[in-house]
């Protein structure tokens, strides 16, 4: 959407909260960017000025222009980005959270796929648990069904560079009590269309303790999410709405699954998800079937391949 004959600046908006030594490594792979120009804004949520001696120190000792934003109390990590994205010079804008990495070539492999239709571009990861996770060869374009659906990963916020004027339109970011990232993703796919580059541009951190994405903050998001945006389900096919739906029952049970080895509502909400989606019921169900013999049943349907 926006002209890149030229060389853009790109704004980067590091949220951190407590992770200093991650912060040190994130702001380094911002420094490593081939492209120019890049300026860097820290908004640090930690109440008390944690990560200032931090920021500070490789300002100093970097060609990287970075400004230290504090918080006066933390509010989410969408409260943060907003604060970022309007104190942003740049004509893109990255997120990247403390605890991901860029790699070197990240703005400069993914700036010449913006076009005047294209506001969002993201990339493949590197998971420091899972390995690689490669993007959806269908999930560019129009992108509304597939972000309705709660499936358009590894499309988060530090895969994602967002042109700053399809970002403006909808700041600030509303907080969505765990689904933060899904509910941005929809807004942006309701005003421009998506691309990626195929190579994992980002190293994902896997932070310390339980991640927001495996909380119940994370599955109750969800459901507020899809009766949020009932209108805009109800102009989708009804498997739509009920592939977001399964996708949560589905976590429900295994987070059930997680905290208890056995627990028969993890099996009523397997069964819920089994029962969503008919076209995907038999690996679905496989799983609901097992979860009646508790964690060991389903740990076994995952060696063997036929959990979902």
């Amino acid at each position: 959407m926006t002209d890149t004959a030229h060389d853009p600046l790109v704004s980067v908006v590091v949220t951190t909260y407590y992770r200093n030594d991650r912060l040190r490594e994130a702001l380094s792979s911002v420094r490593d960017q081939t492209h120019r120009p890049v300026e860097c804004i820290v908004v640090d949520g930690s109440e008390e000025g944690h990560a200032r001696s931090v920021v500070e120190s490789f300002d100093a000792d970097s060609d990287l222009p970075v400004t230290y934003v504090p918080q006066e109390r933390d509010e989410g990590p969408h409260a943060a980005r907003s604060v970022g994205a309007e104190r942003a010079s740049g004509e893109y804008v990255q997120f990247l959270d403390d605890d991901d990495r860029l790699r070197p070539e990240k703005f400069a492999r993914q700036l010449p796929r913006f076009s005047e239709d294209v506001g969002v571009v993201y990339s493949g990861l590197r998971d420091e648990e899972w390995g690689v996770v490669e993007p959806q060869s269908d999930v560019r374009g129009d992108v509304l069904e597939h972000a309705l659906k709660i499936r358009t990963f590894p499309a988060i916020p530090s895969t994602m560079l967002v042109d700053r004027r399809v970002l403006e339109e909808i700041l600030p970011l509303r907080h969505r009590h765990g689904a933060d990232d899904s509910g941005m993703k929809i807004e942006l796919a309701r005003r421009t269309r998506f691309d990626f580059v195929d190579a994992p541009l980002v190293v994902r951190g896997k932070p310390p303790g339980e991640s927001v994405s495996d909380s119940w903050d994370h599955i109750r998001g969800r459901r507020l999410l899809v009766n949020y945006y009932d209108d805009e389900y109800g102009a989708f096919p009804p498997h739509v709405r009920r592939t977001a739906v399964r996708q949560t029952d589905y976590r429900a049970g295994r987070k059930r699954l997680e905290e208890s080895p056995w627990d028969p509502r993890a099996t009523l909400s397997l069964a819920r998800a089994a029962a969503e989606t008919p076209e995907d019921t038999p690996r679905f169900a496989a799983t609901a079937l097992a979860s009646v013999f508790g964690r060991p049943g389903v740990e076994l349907a995952d060696r063997a391949g036929i959990a979902p």
